[in-house]
């Protein structure tokens, strides 16, 4: 029987990892992942990213409810934050096919971020088109990077007080987003889309 990872509360803690990232929501999601809270970390160094979500169509269900406040971010390998929706993790031995298989992304948020140095502040163009994340908050971030932001298939996208410094480029560059704050973005050429899952034998029910 599946079950639901929820209601998680993670508060006040010190992250390093030499393996991947820090904090890693996915790439297992058929049973679904919501309301999740980080508050008060510093992230101290990161093989990858700080933050990744990230899962894959096939696997179905949902990631929604992330809420990550009060973040202090440095070290970091590849950058602060990844989201990959698109190819992440490997497939299941029998994948859901269709619309039922992609993952649902709904209300991610992140805000006051501190960053030091980190060489991507988000890259977020891995995300299916089929099923754009619904909601995404990047507000009151600030430091140094060396790359700005990316985004692809986003809609109610929120950016608001992002003021970093010591990037080249342009500090935000998208395909396909809808929201606020996206005024004066270059654009993106479009990502790769994801690998078709093939159908099931017998009709895919989530329960």
């Amino acid at each position: 029987m599946l079950q639901t990872t929820e209601d998680v509360h993670i508060s006040d803690c010190t992250f390093a990892d030499s393996i991947f990232a820090c904090i890693g929501i996915g790439s297992e999601t058929s049973g679904g992942i919501r309301d999740v809270w980080i508050k008060n970390c510093k992230f101290t160094g990161a093989h990858t990213y700080a933050f990744y979500i990230k899962s894959r169509p096939g696997r179905g269900a949902f990631i929604e409810n992330i809420f990550a406040d009060g973040l202090d971010v440095s070290n970091c390998t590849q950058g602060f934050l990844r989201l990959n929706m698109a190819n992440s993790g490997i497939q299941d031995q029998e994948p859901v096919p269709g619309m039922e298989g992609i993952p649902t992304a709904r209300n991610w948020r992140f805000s006051n971020v501190v960053v030091h140095d980190v060489p991507k502040l988000v890259q977020a163009t891995e995300l299916d088109p089929r099923k754009p994340l619904d909601g995404l908050w990047l507000t009151n971030i600030s430091g140094t990077c060396k790359e700005g932001i990316a985004l692809a298939n986003v809609r109610h996208a929120v950016l608001k007080n992002i003021h970093v410094t010591g990037y080249s480029g342009p500090l935000l560059s998208t395909y396909d987003v809808t929201g606020t704050g996206l005024a004066g973005a270059a654009a993106l050429e479009p990502p790769k889309p994801p690998t078709e899952v093939p159908g099931l034998k017998e009709p895919y029910h989530l329960h």
